[in-house]
């Protein structure tokens, strides 16, 4: 999942991106959940974004409930694989630690509302689906 999607869900769990963190195990955890990757430069982006928009409480209490409740899986990223991305401009380079953390992950799924970052990935790299966070609370039911 992008970063926006863990704010704007945090902050709004009626709408879809709520809906998502819901289903993963934000207000407690869902044992049929599926696995959520993570890596270093996604967690400093939520807390950063967070800390930003609502203060360091409350993104430090957002990412302590991502590590209780939810099913993570933690990737390491690679500097020079970074860089060969950045060099072949497909992905706008502040998204490029999101994509390689889905990369990384071997995610099936992507999630985001950031509808460059999903048009550069669907089209350009087909590693894995790409869904807006609405399309994903429809696969859901």
């Amino acid at each position: 999942m992008d970063t926006n999607v863990y704010i704007v869900g945090a902050s709004d769990l009626d709408g879809s991106e709520g809906k998502i963190l819901q289903f993963l195990g934000f207000e407690e955890a869902n044992p049929d959940a599926p696995e959520v990757v993570i890596s270093k430069e996604l967690v400093e982006q939520v807390l950063r974004v967070g800390k930003r928009l609502q203060g360091k409480d409350w993104a430090s209490n957002l990412m302590a409930r991502i590590w209780r409740n939810f099913k993570l899986v933690y990737v390491l990223l690679n500097d020079d694989e970074f860089s060969a991305i950045a060099a072949q401009g497909l992905i706008p380079r502040e998204d490029i630690g999101v994509y390689l953390t889905a990369k990384q992950g071997n995610a099936e799924c992507f999630v985001s509302a950031n509808y460059k970052l999903i048009r550069a990935m669907v089209d350009e790299t087909e590693d894995f689906r790409c869904l807006t966070p609405t399309e994903f609370v429809k696969d859901l039911n």
